[in-house]
C-alpha cells in the first residue's frame, strides 16, 4: 500500500487491510452501533410527514450506487474477478430499484406515484430490494476458481433491468397474490415476519464477508455497510410503527450510509490512482535501471566470499557464485561420487530452503560437512525474492563459513565455563564491582562468608554492606582509593570484617582492577580469602613459644634443684669418718631427689605418649572409694602441712570402675594435690564420690584461690601455670591437669574445671563408667620376694662411667660378679673372653650401641639374659629392643630394688 491508500486496482479485493484502517473500520463501526443504541428505543417515535425527504435520499442512494457500480467495473475490466463483477450487477440492481421506489412512492409526482399503483406498492419494492442485495453481497463472498467471462458484465446489466422491470410491472398492477403490507402508513404484521426474514439473510451476508479469507480493504467496508443495512431494516421495518416516524426516518439515512461506505473506499482508491500510475512509471525507469545493474550484480556476487545461490519456486538452483561451487564441491553423498554439487548441498538444508520459498525467511540455521581438508561449519540465510508484482519469484541463499569463528566461539565458550566453575567452586569468595562500587558478582563463598545472599548483596554499593570492620575503615578505604584514583591494577590487603550475623574475620583482599579501551575504570575484581584460623594459629604458636620458653626455663630450674643436694651429698661422702646416721640420712636425700628427678620426667613421657597415643592401660574392676581413700593418705603430709581440713563424703554402697589402679591414682593425686598446694592455710577441701544414671562422678572442691575465668578453658592445656598462683606452685612444670585429663579421657570419662573467680575456691569433677560390682574371686597370697644373694655373673656397659660403676657396686653388694665396659666394642671383647649369665647394657653407646650389641649376644649359646637400662623410654624404643633380643627394658632412673628383683628371677 503506498500514501495510505489501496494498492493497486486489481488488488482492490485482495490486498489486506492495515492497521491504520482496521482502527478507522472499528471507529466508525462503534460510531453506527452508538447511535443505533440510541435510536433503537425511539424509533416508534411519530415525527411530521416531509414526502419530499424521499426524492431527497432516493436521489442520493440512487447515485451512489450507479458511482459504486462504475468505479468497481473499472476494477471488473482489470482483475476478471467473478466476485466483483456480481458485487457491481448487485449495485446495479440497488441504483434500478432505489430509482423505481421513487417514481412509485405515493404522492410524491401524484397521488399515486409516477408509475402509478397503490399503497401497497413501495413496501413490496422496498422489501424485495433489500431482500435481493444481501444475495449478490452472499454470491460476492464465495470463491471463484475460473476467470469472469468476457460478456457477463454486459448480460448480467441487461438481466437486472428486465427483472428490475419486472418487479416494477407486478407491484405496479396490483397483483391479487400480493398481500397488504401498510395500512393507513402502519406496518402489518406481515410485513414485520417478511422484514424478518430480510434481516436474518443481511445478517447471513454480514457473516459471510466478515469471515471471507483472504480479508481485502473492500471486504472490511463492505462489512460495514452490511452492519449498516442490517441496522437500516431493524430500524425502518421492525422497530418502529410505519410511515414519518423517527426509525423511517433514521433507517433510511443507515441505508445511504451503506452505501456511501463503498462508494468512499472505491472512490478514495481511484482517486489514488493517478498517484500510483505515476509510481508505476518511475518503477519502469527504475527497473530499467535495474536491468543495468543486474550484469554488474552478478559479477559482484561471483566474487563475494561468502557462497551465495538462488533457487527458483521449485528449488532448483538458478545461479551459484564461486564461492558457492567450492563450498558445494565438499558435500558428496555416500554412494554417489562424482554427483557433488549445488544440489547435492540444496538438499541437505531443504526445510530452511523451503521456508524461504515460501516467503519466510530465515537465518543461521547450520551446515557441516566433513572432506579430507576436515570438518567445515556453515550458517546459511535466506530470504524470498519477489518481482515488481509482489509475487514470490525466487529465493536467495547464503552460505557463510564459520568454522574459524566457531572453534574461537567453542573456546570462548569453555574458557568462560572453565572460568564459571572456578567462580563457583573457589573456596575465594569472589566480588565483582565496578566504579561506582556497585556489586555486580557475588559468588556462594561470599554468601557462606558473610552471610549475604546474592539476592541481597548485588545491586548494592559494597560499601553500604557492613562487611568491614569499624576499626579497620580507614585502611580499607585508602585501599579503595588506591585502586579508584590511580592507574593500580592489584592491590593486596589484610583487614578485619564482619559478617551478617556479627561475627568477625580476619580476610586477605586480593583486588585486580580491570580498564576500557580509553583507560576508565571498568570493573573490580576482589578475591577474598579468610585467614582468621591461620591467624589464629599464627597467634597459638606465638602462645606456645612463650610457653615453650617458659617451660624450657621451668624445667631447667626443677631439674637443677635436685641436682644440688646430690652434689653436696656427694661432697659429704668423700669426708671421712661420717656416723652410721649421716650416711643414712644422705642416701635418704638422695633417693627422695632422684624419686623427684624421676617422677618429672615420667610426667612429661606421659603427656607425650597421651598425645600420640602411645599409653598403654592395664584396666581391671577397682572399687573406686578405696582408691579414694588410699590417695588421700598419700596425699596427707602436704594437707597437713597446709594444715587444711578435709572433708570426705564417699557413697554408701561401693562404686566400681574399670581403670588402670596407677594411672587412676595418678589423676587424683594431682587433683588432691593441686587443691592443697593452692589453697591458703587452714583452708577446706571436699572430696565427694556420687553415681547417678551408671557414671561415677568425683568432685575435688577447695575454697582456695580460684581461677580466672579466661583461664578455665585453658587450665588443662600443657606447661599452662595460673600466673597469680605461681608463688604456691611450689615445684612443677604445669603438666599435671594436661595430664590427667588425658588419663581420664583414656578411661572414656571427662575432666571438668570450675571456679567462680579469683577468691572463690575451685572444682575438678572427674566423671567415668560406672560399671556391676565384679564377683569376688579366690584369692591368692603372695610370695614373699626372695633375699638370696644374687650369685650370677654380670656384664655392665654404659658409657656414663658413673652410672656404670655405682650399678656394678650396687650388684656386688647383692653377691654378683660384675665386668664393667664403657662402650659396645669392649663390652664385646670381656664377653668374649669370659661368658656371663647376665648383660645389663646401655643402648647409646659409642663404637658400637647397645641393640647391634644385644643382636650379637643374643645369637650366642649359652644365650645370657639381656637387661636394657637406659634413658629411651617411648613405646618405639621398647619394641625396638625386643626386636634386637632384650628380654626387658628399663628406662633410667631405675630403683636399685626393681631391678635387683628382675635379676634375681633370671
Amino acid at each position: 500500500m503506498r500514501h495510505g491508500v489501496l494498492a493497486e486496482p486489481a488488488d482492490l479485493a485482495k490486498h489486506p487491510p492495515s492497521g491504520a484502517q482496521l482502527r478507522s473500520v472499528l471507529v466508525v463501526l462503534g460510531v453506527l452501533a452508538g447511535l443505533f443504541a440510541l435510536l433503537a428505543p425511539l424509533a416508534r417515535t411519530p415525527l411530521p410527514a416531509a414526502p419530499e425527504f424521499v426524492p431527497m435520499y432516493q436521489s442520493m442512494l440512487i447515485g451512489s450506487n450507479l458511482l459504486t457500480g462504475i468505479l468497481l467495473l473499472g476494477h471488473v475490466q482489470t482483475s476478471r474477478s467473478w466476485s466483483l463483477g456480481i458485487l457491481t450487477l448487485g449495485y446495479l440492481f440497488t441504483a434500478l430499484i432505489a430509482l423505481a421506489h421513487m417514481l412509485t412512492y405515493p404522492g410524491l409526482f401524484s397521488a399515486h406515484g409516477v408509475l402509478g399503483g397503490n399503497n401497497q406498492t413501495t413496501p413490496w419494492l422496498f422489501i424485495v430490494w433489500h431482500a435481493l442485495f444481501p444475495l449478490f453481497v452472499i454470491g460476492y463472498a464465495r470463491s471463484y476458481r475460473r476467470p469472469l467471462p468476457a460478456h457477463f458484465i454486459r448480460v448480467g446489466a441487461l438481466l437486472t433491468c428486465l427483472f428490475v422491470a419486472a418487479l416494477v410491472l407486478a407491484c405496479t398492477s396490483g397483483a391479487p397474490y400480493l398481500p397488504a403490507l401498510v395500512r393507513d402508513y402502519r406496518f402489518l404484521p406481515v410485513y414485520r415476519w417478511i422484514s424478518a426474514i430480510v434481516l436474518a439473510l443481511s445478517l447471513y451476508a454480514l457473516w459471510t464477508t466478515a469471515h471471507k479469507r483472504p480479508r481485502a480493504v473492500l471486504d472490511v467496508w463492505l462489512t460495514i455497510a452490511m452492519s449498516a443495512w442490517i441496522f437500516e431494516v431493524m430500524l425502518s421495518c421492525l422497530l418502529n410503527t410505519g410511515r414519518y416516524d423517527l426509525g423511517f426516518y433514521a433507517g433510511r439515512l443507515y441505508g445511504l450510509a451503506a452505501s456511501l461506505f463503498v462508494l468512499g473506499a472505491v472512490a478514495i482508491d481511484n482517486i489514488a490512482l493517478h498517484a500510483r500510475l505515476r509510481d508505476t512509471f518511475e518503477e519502469m525507469i527504475e527497473t530499467r535501471a535495474r536491468a543495468q545493474w543486474q550484469s554488474l550484480l552478478g559479477s559482484v556476487l561471483r566474487q563475494l566470499p561468502d557462497g551465495v545461490l538462488i533457487v527458483d519456486r521449485d528449488g532448483r538452483c538458478m545461479m551459484a557464485n564461486d564461492q558457492a561451487e567450492r563450498i558445494a564441491e565438499r558435500f558428496e553423498p555416500a554412494g554417489m561420487a562424482g554427483m557433488a554439487g549445488p544440489a547435492t548441498m540444496l538438499s541437505l538444508i531443504g526445510e530452511p530452503v523451503r521456508r524461504a520459498i515460501a516467503g519466510r525467511p530465515f537465518r543461521d540455521a547450520l551446515l557441516e560437512s566433513a572432506s579430507p581438508e576436515g570438518r567445515r561449519v556453515y550458517t546459511v540465510s535466506g530470504a524470498p525474492l519477489r518481482d515488481a508484482a509482489a509475487e514470490l519469484a525466487a529465493a536467495v541463499i547464503v552460505l557463510d563459513d564459520i568454522t574459524e569463528r566457531t572453534e574461537a566461539s567453542a573456546a570462548l565458550a569453555r574458557a568462560l565455563d572453565q572460568t564459571r566453575y572456578l567462580i563457583e567452586n573457589t573456596p575465594l569468595a569472589v566480588i565483582e564491582w565496578d566504579a561506582d562500587f556497585v556489586i555486580r558478582l557475588w559468588n556462594w563463598r561470599a554468601e557462606e562468608l558473610f552471610g549475604w545472599s546474592a539476592r541481597d548483596a548485588i545491586g548494592q554499593r559494597i560499601d553500604a554492606l557492613p562487611v568491614i570492620h569499624e576499626d579497620d575503615a580507614g585502611i580499607v578505604a585508602m585501599t579503595m582509593g588506591r585502586l579508584i584514583d590511580s592507574a593500580t591494577k592489584y592491590v593486596k590487603s589484610t583487614n578485619r570484617n564482619r559478617t551478617r550475623d556479627g561475627r568477625t574475620l580476619t580476610c586477605e583482599w586480593y583486588n585486580s582492577v580491570l580498564y576500557k579501551e580509553h583507560g576508565e575504570i571498568d570493573k573490580v575484581f576482589s578475591l577474598v580469602l579468610d585467614v582468621s584460623e591461620r591467624e589464629e594459629a599464627m597467634e597459638g604458636l606465638k602462645e606456645a613459644d612463650r610457653r615453650k620458653d617458659v617451660y624450657i626455663a621451668t624445667l631447667a630450674h626443677e631439674l637443677r634443684n635436685p641436682l644440688a643436694p646430690i652434689a653436696n651429698a656427694a661432697s659429704l661422702l668423700r669426708g671421712k669418718a661420717l656416723p652410721q646416721e649421716r650416711i643414712e640420712w644422705i642416701a635418704a636425700m638422695v633417693g627422695r631427689q632422684t624419686a623427684q628427678m624421676a617422677r618429672l620426667l615420667d610426667d612429661l613421657l606421659d603427656v607425650t605418649r597421651i598425645s600420640r597415643g602411645k599409653i598403654e592401660l592395664h584396666r581391671a574392676p577397682l572399687e573406686l572409694g578405696r582408691l579414694v581413700r588410699d590417695t588421700l593418705q598419700t596425699s596427707m603430709p602436704l594437707i597437713e602441712a597446709g594444715r587444711h581440713t578435709v572433708a570426705l563424703e564417699l557413697c554408701d554402697e561401693p562404686v566400681w570402675v574399670e581403670a588402670d589402679a596407677l594411672r587412676l591414682t595418678q589423676v587424683l593425686a594431682n587433683l588432691i594435690n593441686n587443691a592443697a598446694k593452692y589453697t591458703p592455710p587452714e583452708g577446706r577441701i571436699e572430696i565427694t564420690l556420687k553415681e547417678r544414671d551408671s557414671e561415677a562422678a568425683l568432685w575435688v572442691r577447695d575454697n582456695g584461690i580460684g581461677i580466672e575465668p579466661d583461664m578455665l578453658a585453658r587450665v588443662f592445656d600443657p606447661f599452662v601455670q595460673v600466673s597469680s598462683a605461681s608463688h604456691l606452685a611450689q615445684g612443677g612444670l604445669g603438666i599435671g591437669l594436661s595430664l590427667a585429663k588425658g588419663l581420664v579421657e583414656l578411661h572414656e570419662g571427662r575432666l571438668d574445671a570450675h571456679s567462680d573467680g579469683p577468691g572463690h575456691g575451685s572444682a575438678f569433677c572427674v566423671r567415668l563408667p560406672a560399671i556391676a560390682a565384679p564377683e569376688a574371686a579366690e584369692g591368692v597370697a603372695p610370695q614373699a620376694g626372695s633375699t638370696a644373694a644374687l650369685g650370677k655373673t654380670i656384664l655392665v656397659a654404659d658409657d656414663n662411667v658413673d652410672a656404670a660403676e655405682s650399678l656394678a657396686w650396687l650388684l656386688r653388694s647383692e653377691g654378683a660378679t660384675v665386668e664393667v665396659a664403657h662402650d659396645g666394642a669392649a663390652a664385646l671383647r670381656l664377653f668374649n673372653e669370659r661368658p656371663t649369665d647376665i648383660a645389663v647394657l646401655d643402648l647409646g653407646m659409642p663404637e658400637m650401641d647397645g641393640l647391634e650389641l644385644a643382636a650379637i649376644l643374643s645369637r650366642r649359646s649359652p644365650r645370657p639374659f639381656l637387661v636394657a637400662v637406659t634413658g629411651r623410654g617411648r613405646q618405639e624404643d621398647h619394641a625396638a629392643s625386643l626386636a634386637a633380643g632384650f628380654d626387658a627394658h628399663l628406662t633410667k632412673p631405675v630403683a636399685p630394688q626393681q631391678l635387683i628383683e628382675l635379676l634375681r628371677g633370671v
